[in-house]
């Protein structure tokens, strides 16, 4: 028989009742004193009634009281010794193994609360800034023009808007038709040779919010000098070329905007809209005391709200004529509203998904791109889709969405695009003039945005990081044009074609002017 603590053999042996293990009796009630009456290596406790002694035929004999005089006397002191050490060793290992318990415990209890406070302090954040743009909602005290789209209800006010708006888009239409042919490019036009020595002329930085970052949609007005930019932030810019300076900030909506166009041309006096992922369109009215003078502030403030869709709002278009502008959402929902007011005065839906809208340079017909690689061309005022476009229907289901689409201005060019191809369509014929698949123009990424400049002359395709101008006469390329991050969208500036403006992804927005 050996010991528990020492693994020698007992003098006075017992046995745990509960264990069956065997200990040195003096030794055991010892340990018991000292640890509340806990077995060793066990949880439970141990009683007297529960140590049962072993009796064996020829107990030993009691040895004489030690002295320390003696070899035996040190060897018993000795021994004493060691079972005192061996029970404080046993006790140091049951400790360290607790402590080493209650520390992993603790740091998972740190780890968890850290976390905790972090998502507190997110929705905090989240919070603050959705009660900031409650209040600024608040304070404009704006009235809201809400439309269902699927109302059935139509008074003789919603006939007299409707039929005074497709009169105005019949008499643009031809006027613009008729003076089409007669208009001549001006002589100091920017030449297909000047746009070969292109490059990077300034860069735009830190526009917008750096928490989230990214530039959805651009627009330039007419005199190339202002630049109106939508954002991840859900907010819209007003930035002066002039003074190198955001001038005005216009916040309201609650979720990234989609789009952002300048009304009757542009400028300092001119309204402005806006639209975005929170199914609203915003229209925002400059304010009276707007000048050009560069020493005065300017700033536009929200006239109306309009919640006529149903769903994501994914695109803006103005009529040719100013009066007018149409708006698209996700659902197939699409509406033409008053440019004064923003009152819906025509609507519509297609049996598609839409991801993209567009005017006509006469105004007598909106182009849809849809999410199923389809383009439809309709007439607005009268509601009937006129044709129908397969841009990428057969396509993989990430790549048919039309995510572009602009008319030339000579009025039968439509460029389309979608993730893997840029085509330009002839609409006398319905069929494509030419198209670029990813191999055929270089740079990395895919195709993001395509625009014909104001004379129809030019072509600026974008394809990841990189702007690929091309003349419209036998689609020649003339330069390309890399820009340090992924362009979101492009923009031609003024009627001579002189720049282009890219909007990319890093909060920036670069201008490109041939050498001078």
């Amino acid at each position: 028989m050996s010991f528990i603590f020492s693994g020698e053999s007992p003098n006075e042996p017992v046995i745990s009742a509960k264990t069956g293990r065997l200990y040195e009796k003096r030794l055991l009630q010892k340990y018991l004193s000292e640890n509340r009456q806990h077995e060793p290596q066990a949880d439970h406790a141990l009683t007297p009634d529960d140590i049962i002694p072993v009796h064996s035929d020829s107990p030993p004999v009691k040895p004489r009281p030690p002295t320390l005089t003696s070899i035996p006397s040190l060897l018993s002191t000795f021994q004493n010794e060691w079972d005192a050490l061996v029970l404080e060793t046993f006790s140091l290992k049951q400790q360290y193994h607790q402590v080493r318990q209650e520390l992993s415990q603790a740091l998972y209890q740190n780890d968890a609360a850290c976390r905790v406070v972090a998502r507190l302090m997110k929705e905090r954040d989240d919070a603050r800034q959705a009660l900031a743009t409650l209040q600024a909602q608040v304070a404009a005290a704006e009235p809201v023009a809400t439309q269902p789209p699927d109302t059935m209800e139509v008074d003789a006010t919603a006939v007299d808007a409707a039929q005074v708006y497709y009169e105005t888009a019949a008499e643009t239409a031809k006027t613009l038709s008729t003076t089409r042919g007669k208009r001549e490019v001006p002589a100091d036009f920017t030449s297909p040779e000047a746009w070969k020595t292109a490059g990077e002329s300034s860069a735009i930085s830190s526009l917008h919010s750096t928490t989230k970052p990214g530039i959805t949609t651009l627009d330039v007005d007419q005199s190339g000098s202002l630049l109106l930019t939508g954002g991840m932030d859900n907010h819209a810019e007003v930035y002066s070329r002039a003074t190198d300076t955001v001038v005005a900030t216009l916040k309201g909506h609650t979720k990234r905007l989609t789009a952002a166009l300048w009304l009757g041309g542009g400028g300092v006096s001119a309204s402005i809209v806006t639209a975005s992922a929170d199914k609203s369109v915003r229209l925002w009215a400059a304010k009276p005391g707007n000048s050009e003078d560069a020493s005065r502030a300017v700033g536009w403030t929200k006239k109306n709200i309009v919640k006529h869709h149903g769903s994501e709002v994914v695109g803006l278009s103005v009529h040719p004529s100013g009066k007018y502008f149409a708006s698209a959402a996700a659902d197939g929902s699409w509406a033409v509203h008053s440019a004064g007011t923003g009152d819906v005065v025509v609507s519509g839906t297609v049996d598609s998904s839409v991801s993209g809208i567009a005017y006509h340079p006469d105004g007598m017909f909106l182009g849809l791109g849809t999410m199923d690689g389809y383009a439809r061309i309709l007439d607005a005022g009268q509601q009937q889709v006129l044709a129908t476009l397969d841009v990428a229907s057969e396509a993989e289901e990430a790549e048919k969405v039309v995510g572009g689409l602009h008319f030339s201005e000579n009025g039968y060019y439509l460029v389309t695009v979608t993730r893997a191809e840029v085509a330009v369509w002839d609409l006398r014929k319905q069929k494509k003039t030419v198209a670029w698949g990813l191999k055929d123009i270089d740079g990395e990424g895919s195709f993001v945005d395509a625009k014909f400049d104001a004379s129809g002359k030019y072509l600026a395709v974008v394809k990841g990081s990189s702007i690929h101008l091309l003349r419209a006469k036998g689609w020649a390329p003339m330069v390309a044009l890399s820009c340090a991050d992924t362009v979101a969208c492009v923009r031609w500036i003024g009627h001579l074609s002189n720049a282009v403006a890219a909007a990319c992804a890093e909060n920036s927005v670069h201008i490109y002017e041939p050498s001078k």
